[in-house]
């Protein structure tokens, strides 16, 4: 890999479209938004604007998707693995511990950021990335802490944990247990119960040790489980064959939105309605953003268990399920 300046990096991919300077210069509290919702209680959000949402797309580029990550145990916001494949780790496993990180972004500090990026720099195209370190951090924190939502975030969230997903890679190999992680939660299987007892103890010390004291486990989240019970993982199950599949829940809500599709907009808008506020997203346009939901939703369920679809196209026609599963591709051109 040839190493070259931030400066002509920046200008070969904007081609003097964006400005430079700014990139350095301007003003971080004019790059984003502070959004108040009713809906968010005390949490800050923060919607990046246009321009940092530029700069954020080029340090992912030539930054931060370089920086060291276990692709063998980790599976958020990369191209071409998601949360299936977290689960699918664990499918022949009969006894399970599950947890996530409280607060996970909040707790990502400028301290830990500014480590990491440097840690990994030599994976990076940048060769002057000392210099601008700095300015790299402005941009990506704010109030000394990693924003949900901000586009850096994500591969961030992924490389800060890289040490400690080695750690309990090794940890879980030597027990027979198999480990892995979607962004902030936590997944551990195996064969034998004695194996998993004091792993939240263990996990806790690890994060402390290998990342940042700022990470706790959610102990109220935190459970064990076993085959015989329920094996709900990041919303699929898994099922005694071994099959993954999507929750009951969202089979059934699905199922209800293509009913009212089809058969009652007034009532399948006022669903989607519904749906927008709990997420905090405005309303407008109801019927296509309906579609993309729904587009979304089955596209989600394919990915796990085409059987299901096929199953969805007999109830509901398949042009109906293919009409609505090409949308969501076609959204993505």
């Amino acid at each position: 890999m040839t190493k070259q300046p931030l400066q002509t990096l920046f200008d070969a991919m904007y081609h003097g479209k964006l400005s430079f300077d700014d990139f350095l210069h301007s003003a971080m509290p004019q790059n984003y938004e502070v959004i108040s919702s009713s809906y968010s209680g005390k949490r800050t959000i923060f919607k990046p604007k246009e321009n940092l949402k530029a700069y954020h797309r080029f340090l992912n580029l030539f930054l931060f998707e370089d920086l060291p990550i276990n692709e063998r145990v980790v599976f958020s916001y990369r191209k071409g693995v998601g949360a299936v494949n977290a689960v699918e780790k664990h499918r022949h496993g009969r006894y399970f511990f599950q947890t996530d990180i409280r607060s996970f972004f909040h707790s990502i500090d400028s301290s830990l950021t500014k480590n990491v990026i440097l840690t990994g720099a030599d994976s990076c195209a940048i060769s002057d990335i000392h210099q601008h370190i700095d300015r790299i951090i402005d941009l990506v924190c704010v109030d000394d802490s990693v924003p949900v939502g901000f586009p850096a975030s994500a591969p961030l969230s992924n490389s800060v944990l890289f040490n400690f997903d080695n750690e309990m890679e090794s940890i879980c190999k030597s027990l027979e247990l198999v480990y892995s992680r979607y962004a902030d939660d936590i997944i551990i299987s195996g064969q034998k119960q004695s194996n998993l007892v004091g792993m939240d103890d263990s996990v806790q010390e690890k994060l402390h040790t290998f990342a940042s004291h700022k990470f706790s486990i959610n102990r109220k989240k935190t459970r064990f489980f076993q085959v015989g019970g329920k094996i709900k993982i990041l919303g699929m199950m898994i099922l005694p064959n071994g099959t993954i599949s999507p929750d009951t829940k969202k089979k059934r809500d699905i199922e209800v939105l293509l009913h009212f599709y089809l058969s009652d907009k007034d009532k399948f808008n006022q669903m989607i309605l519904e749906m927008r506020v709990r997420a905090r997203k405005d309303s407008e346009d109801l019927e296509d953003v309906g579609q993309d939901i729904l587009s979304g939703n089955l596209n989600y369920v394919d990915s796990i268990d085409p059987e299901y679809t096929n199953k969805l196209r007999r109830k509901f026609g398949a042009a109906t399920i293919d009409m609505l599963i090409h949308k969501g591709f076609s959204n993505k051109k």
